[in-house]
């Protein structure tokens, strides 16, 4: 008898669990089956939302028949319906125009709004939504847009795009792991611009803005201050967007900055292939924006991959920003990589801090395009390709002192190639500048000023001889990268390395090469902390006859630049064949280098002089061949 009384008792306990799990079962698969509502009116008022009769004993606001008191279905209507059922719902339309809101709508949790493209909400107040909604198919012109707080909601659709215009802000996101793709921000999509003032806003993590599919990325327009902001959270993903163009390359279309990171960490501009890139072009100020408020937020360790910044998306021709990359303020970390960066009216990337507080550092910048569209065609920026300045240390601009990440092709940029420099009395340290192709850039290739990088200066007494490259430097063990040049090229350039040596415990290095070259340009990078020098040069052949043209008198030219730092050329010209001598000498008249001592035809010649080890003042360049005598004044501004 008791052995049969617990086996009654286990299978009582064993129907409850049963039953338990079959409840919940129902309960879940209640909660998110959708119920569909059928909109059929586009009121809006204080009639609109689901009514109950008072003289019937059902509640007719939550009975599944969406109904105001008017007996309309409006939206406002449906969605009460389906919040007071605690039921997934999804809205359609059998009507088509504007719902003019008069009051906050909020969508219930795991509900739908599919508009076809054929619905505007308008009005002054938000739409919101917290949990697992989807909002499509909608042009949405309210005052403050839509409003998301919570998690899992998608906006936008493959199919039914939305078209967020004439907004304040039109997209605010403070949740996490949400989707935005395929919508139209500032523009709709037959092209009439309707800008915001803001585009997307976005204070969560892990959402993501675009997708790979062509489909499934987002147009940004005209929006007046900025396409994307990310103000706090960390770890979004912005990723094949047209920003500040379209499609077809429009050149009237730009926001006034494209993305603006403030105070976040972690997010990641484009991705790992071109097919996650975006194109930000076109805006009026910058293409990306990164900053932070110190000592309340910093913004660390953002990548910026395969992106094309200021070209069309086609990369034809220039649809610039006033600049490509900007970071400063409390900017940490930041990646920088495979982008295409060009076309832009300023400087392709800039980092610079003015005070202790926009402290900026740790930036790498590898494996970039800047002036080129990638290939073979100059579309270079008319500022510099890279600037940097003041408060600003441990930047790799290619590979660093570590022989870690890859060069950058710098090319055709119009005032010049890399520019490391002071700036509020502030000296950047500890940028190392190495690998990289820089050449025909502007007037300059690669400047590093006298304070900056603790004040190291290139190598000299570079000499050539039969393929041995020997110089010196003041450290020892400093690293040495020679690269080829180009003689004819006014500032030292970098076409490629040659290869890399040390200095030896005396400053001396040496270098073999069987490569056929006219002209090196040669850094020096402090090992320990990674600091590099601007360019020294050495024309291979340091000078050349001009065969075409018959020279008829002595010259001697004026040296181009001047005033120089710390490189320029001299120019001069004999009728016969004459032994010639040609002395820098100093202001005491004490002789500092010797450019040219031996017997020459007659020709044109052009001679290079690098003052790296020579202080800033007044110098003479005197020229003697045969009968002969002329002497030019140059001056050195450090």
């Amino acid at each position: 008898m008791l052995k049969h009384k617990f086996l009654l008792i286990d299978l009582l306990k064993y129907l409850s669990i049963t039953i338990f799990v079959i409840m919940t079962l129902i309960c879940t698969s209640n909660a998110f089956a959708q119920e569909v509502y059928v909109i059929n009116s586009l009121a809006d008022d204080e009639f609109s939302s689901a009514y109950d009769d008072p003289n019937t004993p059902a509640d007719e606001s939550k009975d599944g028949i969406c109904g105001d008191e008017l007996g309309r279905c409006t939206l406002r209507a449906a969605i009460e319906e389906a919040y007071n059922r605690n039921a997934a719902a999804k809205f359609i339309f059998n009507v088509s125009g504007t719902i003019d809101l008069y009051n906050f709508l909020e969508i219930p949790d795991n509900c739908e709004i599919d508009g076809a493209n054929q619905i505007e909400i308008s009005g002054f107040y938000p739409i919101s939504a917290v949990d697992n909604t989807k909002i499509k198919g909608l042009r949405i012109s309210t005052t403050f847009g839509v409003e998301i707080s919570g998690t899992n909601n998608i906006i936008g659709d493959p199919n039914h795009y939305n078209e967020f215009v004439n907004s304040y802000t039109s997209l605010i996101i403070t949740g996490d792991n949400n989707k935005v793709i395929n919508n139209y921000f500032g523009i709709t999509k037959d092209g009439n611009l309707m800008p915001n003032q803001y585009g997307l806003m976005v204070a969560g993590s892990n959402n993501e803005i675009g997708e790979v599919d062509p489909s499934n990325g987002n147009v940004f327009c005209g929006n007046q201050t900025s396409a994307i902001e990310i103000a706090t959270g960390s770890d979004n993903k912005v990723k094949n967007n047209l920003i500040g163009t379209t499609a077809d390359g429009r050149t009237d279309a730009g926001n006034k900055t494209g993305i603006l990171i403030g105070g976040s960490d972690n997010n990641i501009i484009g991705g790992e292939t071109w097919e996650e890139g975006n194109v930000i072009s076109g805006n009026n100020t910058n293409g990306i924006f990164i900053t932070a408020s110190p000592p309340d937020s910093y913004s660390d360790n953002n990548i910026i991959s395969h992106n094309i910044i200021g070209l069309k998306p086609d990369k034809s021709t220039w649809i610039p920003n006033n600049s490509g990359i900007t970071i400063t303020n409390a900017t940490m970390g930041a990646q920088i990589y495979d982008n295409i960066i060009s076309g832009n009216d300023g400087n392709g990337i800039e980092i610079f801090a003015y005070d202790e507080d926009s402290f900026t550092l740790s930036h790498v910048i590898y494996r970039n395009f800047i002036g080129t569209d990638g290939g073979e065609n100059v579309l270079g920026n008319d500022g510099y390709g890279i600037y940097i300045g003041g408060n600003v240390k441990i930047v790799a601009v290619g590979q660093d002192e570590s022989n870690r990440y890859e060069g950058n092709t710098i090319v055709g940029n119009r005032v010049g190639g890399v520019y490391i420099s002071a700036l509020a009395g502030f000296s950047p340290e500890r940028i190392v500048v190495r690998d990289n192709k820089i050449n025909t850039n502007g007037i300059l290739n690669l400047y590093v000023d006298t304070s900056a990088n603790i004040g190291i200066k290139p190598p000299y007494n570079l000499k050539y001889n039969s393929g041995l490259i020997t110089g010196k430097h003041l450290l020892k063990g400093a690293i040495i990268d020679i690269y080829s040049a180009k003689r004819f090229e006014l500032a030292p350039s970098a076409y490629f390395r040659i290869g890399t040596t040390h200095t030896d415990s005396l400053g001396n290095f040496s270098y073999y090469t069987n490569q056929n070259i006219e002209s090196i340009a040669v850094t020096a990078t402090e090992y320990v902390w990674g600091n590099t020098s601007s360019f020294a040069r050495l024309d291979i052949v340091t000078d050349v006859a001009d065969e075409l043209k018959t020279v008829t008198d002595y010259s001697l030219k004026q040296n181009y630049p001047n005033p120089f730092n710390p490189s320029t050329r001299i120019s001069f010209s004999i009728p016969k064949e004459e032994f010639v001598s040609l002395i820098v000498y100093n202001s005491l008249g004490e002789e500092v280098a010797e450019l040219v001592k031996e017997t020459k035809s007659a020709g044109n010649y052009s001679v290079s002089f690098n003052a790296g080890e020579l202080t800033s003042g007044i110098y003479f360049y005197q020229i003697k061949a045969g009968d002969f005598l002329e002497t030019r004044k140059m001056i050195l501004m450090r």
